[in-house]
């Protein structure tokens, strides 16, 4: 299995009571109809892990996956188990109903966390904003531009558990 260097930051995920440390989680959303594709590259904290708990929202519907299965209830079941400091990539595609935002909810520290929310051309929001919330329930905000026009992302290094959004407000 590949392993990657200790942490580049005093986000050290082996300190952490966690089965898996988020390496990198990329989103891609594709607004109104709510389908996203994710992957995850995962780091283990400890052997045996054969799991990964992606912080999907309860009416989340998996419909596609790779290196992994939907086990059902949100977890999804690694293909093969890793041991402390193996690294792997999970890809997942989830179906949700039409909303105005996209939450990821981390349940435990990322390097990297990108959310892009695409949006059709008939339907592109006139402000977006990216959002997180911590555990306390502290919201912190600011307005996200859109790229092209019809796309909005952010970025978020060192990302800490809580949610993780973009909300967006149509014309």
């Amino acid at each position: 299995m590949p392993t990657i260097p200790a942490p580049r930051s005093a986000c050290d995920p082996l300190r952490g009571a966690a089965d898996t440390f988020i390496v990198s989680l990329h989103t891609v959303v594709h607004a109104p109809r709510q389908t996203a594709r994710t992957r995850a590259v995962l780091r283990a904290c400890r052997d045996h892990v054969s799991r990964f708990l992606p912080g999907l929202p309860p009416d989340a519907r998996v419909i596609n996956t790779r290196n992994c299965h939907d086990g059902g209830g949100g977890v999804l079941l690694l293909d093969h188990p890793l041991g402390v400091g193996d690294t792997c990539i999970v890809e997942y595609e989830v179906n949700l109903a039409p909303a105005d935002h996209w939450e990821q909810v981390l349940t435990v520290p990322a390097w990297d966390l990108v959310i892009q929310v695409r949006f059709h051309a008939a339907a592109v929001p006139v402000r977006c904003w990216g959002y997180r919330r911590d555990g306390g329930g502290r919201v912190v905000e600011e307005a996200v531009g859109l790229t092209g026009g019809k796309s909005a992302h952010t970025v978020t290094l060192d990302a800490r558990p809580g949610v993780h959004g973009i909300r967006w407000e149509w014309r």
